[in-house]
């Protein structure tokens, strides 16, 4: 697909100039909305240059867009457009979508999600999955907002030993 550029906002594929900002937004994205969700420790011991390294080996893996205004990454989104759940017509997935904490409100998720959708649409998927932390209110918001059906299945998410409750919202993408 061709980038997007809506009201100034580039919607683009991650280029490897786009690492360290992207490294930046999970970070402070982490520390912010996951406060009180996940383990403090967990928090507090991010390691910015290991996730800078693993992003540097797998930027170029799968589908990953960034939101970009003015030259500065505001959000990514990485998805799967191959995603297979047993037993279901589900085939593809977004893994994450971050947007800067500092910039939430502004549109920016709704238009890298609506990317997505989109993609997947001319690609002839039929049903897509996000899933989130059960206890992130807003992101779980967001997702209803966008029109998510909810996951009747539970899903955990490990993270240093840790278990944490997962909800996922199941979109039509051939709407």
């Amino acid at each position: 697909m061709e980038p997007v550029n809506e009201n100034k906002i580039l919607i683009r594929k991650v280029k490897y100039d786009d690492i360290e900002q992207i490294v930046d937004i999970n970070i402070k994205d982490w520390k912010k909305v996951y406060k009180g969700i996940i383990d403090d420790e967990i928090l507090d011991n991010l390691d910015r240059s290991k996730k800078i390294e693993k992003w540097k080996k797998h930027y170029n893996t799968g589908n990953v867009i960034v939101a970009e205004k003015n030259g500065s990454v505001l959000g990514y989104c990485r998805y799967d457009d191959n995603a297979y759940y047993e037993n279901t017509d589900i085939d593809s997935e977004i893994i994450a979508l971050y947007v800067d904490y500092d910039k939430l409100g502004n549109g920016v998720g709704r238009k890298l999600f609506e990317y997505v959708i989109i993609d997947l649409k001319n690609k002839q998927k039929n049903k897509m999955v996000i899933w989130c932390l059960e206890k992130n209110e807003n992101a779980r918001k967001f997702y209803e907002k966008m029109g998510g059906e909810l996951v009747n299945k539970e899903k955990y998410f490990e993270k240093d030993g840790r278990i944490y409750k997962e909800v996922g919202y199941i979109y039509d993408v051939k709407k």
